[in-house]
């Protein structure tokens, strides 16, 4: 039997985690089309997950959480939501399906710190990404990593070990057909070669990745057309270059108009080669009536990278020129943006730090409460003292709390505990077992302490996304519950969770029909139906006896179980004798 019911929770379990990713997965599809939508999503994703205690779904619904507030350009927000599903996951590490999610976020702590030219940060943790990668067995994205640690090379000069690690990304690629990171591994190849003095391999690099482009991620093209330009330049084709440059204004203005992705990073790219270009030429007007608007452009949407490139493009053309002065205000803002991203990834060093010394603490009070829990566990067992006896009261009061939020009275609250005891009497249930009912049914509700006021004590209908908050009090109620060990609470948190279950399966939080819902559950059911009914609510008025024990009837064979449903006939009609027999 305790295998069979083992089964049961895992599946159980199982399920409702599949539940929560496919709504992350759903999230996912609307990041691109309705951001706002997909970061709700995401949230609830992410609520019914901890309310579920299933923390590899929580720690993916957290990712998505950086990653949206990443994309949206709060790097902060980002940062602290991915170490916190960088905590969840090492605290599962022993859980297969958290590597993953473990993987991603270590990889998006390291692109924060390359973004903020934390350089050495960012290598450690997206070399911890990959080898938890590795583990997973999934492969297919593993050009991805290699592509963010070549990127972060690239970025320190390191120009050998990047071109490594983007050529092993190819290599890794070409068994996937992923064409559109081809073309991205491709452009940054080419670039390389180009910034390192071989302008005839940058070119053709470079057109191997534009043909990819094309055809698979148009968002490369703009930039890749700039950076042919450049390399164009440099082995005297002026007129190709010029072309490429035209090209690429052309291909960024019609995305725009045809209303397609278009990147701020791919409108200042093909800005700043415009300017290296113009430069190469002489052409100094031209390249002034690139950069500067390229760097008001990068100013405002914080590529501090690509603004320190053009402080430094600017200072020197000023400089050939003879515009002394414009040129040092250039290289001081140079320097003092320089200084600025230095203390900012300092800042970020130490913050990562925090994080981690934060964890640490973290975990060892939790350790600390849990030893001195079990320590006063222990102590009350050794004087005697009756632990259900312990808890309940303050549980109860809890219960009650939710009630007269919700401008009720407790006595529904006992009200449920008589009927359900006096039900499992009538099939006849152990009477200890009736008696413990009582107790544990007061409990029923308690999950709804955690309801907002504004849907708890909402007097008209409510909306879908209200009546799914409600549903919650469910699987709340039964997490609360489980922090006592005793068969009472034990027996608490089963009836709160599957109070809402339906006998043909019509009911939630888990669609359980039928005997695989708990008894505890299908008495708990009726018990609270029509005591709600006889009980006015904000929301109704009163019942009689009568008209809710028809009601009650009425929901036999579909909502109760028959059998029990008439167990709750005999004795209402025991309690009332004047009801007219159904």
């Amino acid at each position: 039997m305790l295998a069979v019911v083992g089964a049961a929770t895992t599946s159980n379990t199982s399920a409702a985690q599949g539940r929560i990713r496919s709504i992350v997965g759903e999230a996912r599809h609307l990041r691109g089309s309705a951001p706002d939508a997909a970061v709700q999503l995401a949230r609830a994703a992410r609520l019914q997950a901890r309310a579920e205690g299933l923390d590899a779904a929580e720690a993916d619904a957290i990712l998505l959480l950086a990653e949206l507030a990443h994309g949206d350009g709060a790097s902060d927000h980002a940062f602290a939501l991915a170490a916190e599903a960088v905590s969840i996951a090492d605290r599962n590490v022993g859980d297969p399906d958290i590597a993953p999610t473990l993987a991603w976020s270590l990889h998006l702590l390291g692109t924060i710190h390359w973004e903020a030219s934390n350089y050495p940060s960012a290598l450690a943790m997206c070399f911890r990404a990959l080898d938890v990668y590795r583990t997973t067995g999934l492969d297919v994205d593993e050009a991805r990593l290699l592509h963010t640690i070549a990127s972060i090379h690239q970025a320190t000069g390191d120009v050998d070990r990047a071109l490594a690690n983007y050529e092993t990304a190819l290599a890794i690629n070409e068994t996937f057909d992923r064409p559109d990171v081809d073309a991205m591994l491709l452009g940054n190849m080419a670039r390389l070669h180009g910034r390192r003095g071989a302008p005839e391999r940058a070119i053709e690099l470079g057109q191997r990745a534009l043909h990819l482009a094309r055809l698979h991620a148009p968002q490369l093209v703009g930039g890749l057309l700039a950076d042919q330009a450049e390399w164009h330049v440099a082995v005297g084709e002026r007129a190709t270059a010029e072309r490429c440059l035209a090209d690429a204004r052309v291909e960024w203005r019609q995305r725009m108009i045809d209303g397609a992705p278009a990147s701020t990073f791919e409108q200042l790219s093909i800005l700043v080669a415009e300017g290296r270009v113009a430069l190469r030429l002489g052409n100094y007007d031209e390249a002034w009536a690139a950069l500067v608007p390229a760097l008001d452009l990068a100013d405002r949407t914080d590529h501090r990278d690509l603004e320190l490139e053009i402080h430094d493009l600017l200072a020197t053309a000023y400089r050939q020129v003879g515009r002394f002065e414009d040129a040092l205000l250039h290289r001081e803002r140079h320097f003092a943006l320089h200084r600025e991203i230095h203390s900012d990834a300092t800042d970020l060093r130490i913050r990562t730090l925090q994080l981690a010394h934060d964890d640490q603490a973290a975990r060892l009070r939790r350790e600390m409460v849990r030893v001195r829990t079990s320590e006063l566990v222990s102590s009350f067992a050794a004087r005697r003292v009756d632990v259900d006896a312990y808890h309940l009261e303050a549980f109860e009061r809890i219960a009650s709390l939710a009630e007269l939020r919700g401008g009720n009275t407790t006595r529904h609250t006992d009200g449920v505990g008589d009927l359900a005891a006096e039900i499992a009497h009538a099939i006849g249930r152990p009477p200890e077992w009736a008696e413990r009912l009582r107790l544990a049914a007061r409990l029923h509700d308690i999950g709804k302490v955690t309801i907002p006021d504004s849907v708890l004590l909402k007097p008209g209908p409510l909306t879908m996304s209200e009546y799914d908050e409600v549903k919650q009090h469910t699987v709340l109620g039964r997490r609360l519950l489980l922090g006592v060990s005793t068969e009472l609470f034990s027996l608490a948190a089963e009836a709160a969770w599957t109070h809402h279950e339906w006998w043909d399966g019509a009911g939630y939080p888990n669609g359980l029909s039928g005997e695989a819902i708990p008894l505890s559950g299908r008495i708990v059911a009726i018990a609270d139906v029509f005591d709600s009914l006889i009980n006015r609510r904000i929301y109704k008025r009163e019942w009689s006896v009568a008209e809710a024990m028809r009601f009650v009837r009425t929901g036999s064979g579909t909502q109760f179980q028959p059998e029990l449903i008439e167990a709750f006939t005999q004795v209402l009609l025991a309690r009332h004798p004047e009801l007219p027999p159904p």
